[in-house]
């Protein structure tokens, strides 16, 4: 079973990813569970989510407390992250420039990061002034993680978001997919070389 923790920001759009991601999963012949833990529902508050999957049924029922993959989609929640709990391999994806990731590569995990916040600047992805990422990191969790394909993603995002917005999404999680790069490696760990998305 692989668990993946996300630490996103009220607005950010966590809720969506999960789903969306659960949906990828099913697609792929996964056994999936995905949930939300809300503290303070409101725009900006700290949320955290949670997904499992694994290729027999997922009796747990439990938060997840060492996540094989930390999904952090504010960098002001890199700390607190962190400290709600990881495990010795446990990979980290955060919403961050590269240039911005310098202090990142102290911390012991394979380290990836992603600038969701441009990309979805750039297209336009914005409700009530704050960027909705959700999508940027469906296509880079597709890439960090490997649990399921692009394809599975642009079927998801087929099925799920409106015409006029099929365009920016279907763009969105490319550039999520294409654009992550790795600031600390791993000591042991096998990732195969970035494939080229179309």
């Amino acid at each position: 079973m692989v668990e993946i923790r996300f630490h996103s920001l009220g607005g950010q759009g966590a809720v969506t990813l999960i789903n969306l991601l659960a949906q990828a999963g099913d697609l792929v012949g996964k056994k999936v569970q995905a949930f939300p833990f809300f503290g303070a529902e409101r725009r900006g508050a700290p949320v955290k989510s949670y997904v499992r999957m694994d290729d027999k049924p997922i009796d747990l029922r439990s938060q997840i407390y060492r996540p094989d993959y930390l999904v952090v989609m504010a960098p002001s929640l890199v700390d607190a992250a962190v400290g709600e709990g990881t495990k010795e391999n446990t990979v980290l994806l955060v919403n961050m420039r590269e240039e911005e990731a310098t202090h990142l590569k102290a911390l012991p995990f394979e380290t990836y990061v992603v600038d969701a916040t441009s990309i979805a600047l750039e297209l336009g992805m914005v409700v009530e002034g704050m960027p909705v990422l959700n999508i940027v990191f469906l296509g880079a969790v597709s890439y960090v993680t490997e649990l399921v394909p692009l394809e599975a993603v642009t079927e998801v995002i087929r099925r799920n978001i409106p015409p006029g917005r099929m365009e920016s999404s279907m763009e969105a999680a490319r550039l999520g997919f294409t654009s992550v790069r790795m600031v600390r490696e791993a000591r042991i760990r096998h990732h195969r070389e970035k494939s080229a998305a179309s």
